[in-house]
């Protein structure tokens, strides 16, 4: 049966007819096709039910992976919602698209993830595909988690935060600084104490480049901890986001003449980020690579 045949068959009083031809256009049919198939959605035969959302489900997924950037925002929109409202099993379908060998495929996939935005199993999704190996994947995921955070899906954000992984939680902050989004900031100031020194750190780091900026104490915190780890994550920050504090600078200073490599290292480069007159003295007279004189 070909595409043409099978629409024909549409009008058929056969339900296995009609059942069939549905499936074959849903599998190759185009967007006009929809509101045909949708016609049967409310068939008094279970069959034909059934096989219409199956279809509808299989002709939308199918067009937005091929035609994404062709459709209209509003287009893609309300097949998402049409997605969601037949709820068929279709994230189970996009998640053979998210892992396929086609990065451009897996990419539409994952914009077509924020189109059901109210799919629980995207919580799951998420946690995996901020730390894929592709970046243009995790740069597409950071952007879907940007677009569906609200005051409704903080539970979303804190689900990933919360998360066992560390390195879930960890990139998780990341992308959240990369999404920029600054009601993010309440849901990030929980995590300021983190135990990581990882997450800590980049909590304080994409705190800071949200707006919030009183963290000071924090990242004494962290420059005064015992552990090394923590230490080195805390001067890290201070790498990045420049926070200009002379007790900051003291300390960054003191840590200047550590014998652990790691927290020598991001000293070093703390103070040359700070580079005031008092970080600059600390690297001219304290450095194991004194710099030369201006």
């Amino acid at each position: 049966m070909n595409l043409d045949n099978a629409r024909k068959n549409l009008t058929s009083i056969n339900p296995d007819t009609i059942a069939k031809s549905l499936y074959l256009i849903g599998k190759f049919g185009k967007l006009p096709d929809l509101q045909t198939v949708l016609n049967f959605a409310k068939n008094t035969n279970t069959q034909v039910r059934n096989a219409s959302v199956i279809a509808a489900s299989e002709l939308i997924r199918g067009n937005l992976i091929t035609h994404f950037h062709e459709l209209e925002p509003k287009i893609r929109q309300k097949l998402g919602t049409i997605m969601e409202t037949l709820d068929p099993p279709v994230i189970d379908d996009i998640v053979k698209d998210l892992y396929c060998d086609d990065n451009d495929r897996r990419v539409r996939a994952i914009q077509i993830l924020g189109l059901l935005k109210r799919n629980p199993k995207i919580r799951e999704l998420l946690a995996n595909l901020v730390q894929d190996r592709n970046e243009k994947i995790r740069a597409t995921a950071v952007n879907l988690l940007g677009r569906i955070v609200g005051p409704e899906d903080q539970e979303l954000v804190l689900s990933l935060l919360n998360d066992k992984d560390k390195r879930v939680r960890a990139n998780t902050v990341e992308a959240l600084e990369a999404v920029g989004n600054k009601k993010l900031v309440p849901i990030l100031l929980r995590f300021r104490k983190d135990p990581n020194n990882r997450i800590r750190g980049n909590v304080l780091k994409t705190l800071f480049t949200l707006g919030f900026t009183d963290i000071e104490d924090d990242v004494l915190s962290m420059l005064q901890n015992a552990d090394n780890f923590m230490r080195a994550s805390g001067l890290w920050v201070v790498s990045k986001i420049k926070i200009i504090s002379s007790k900051i600078e003291d300390v960054a200073g003191f840590y200047i003449l550590s014998d652990n490599e790691m927290v020598y290292n991001n000293a070093h480069n703390a103070l040359k980020t700070l580079d005031t007159p008092r970080s600059r003295g600390y690297l001219r007279y304290l450095d194991k690579v004194p710099v030369a004189q201006p």
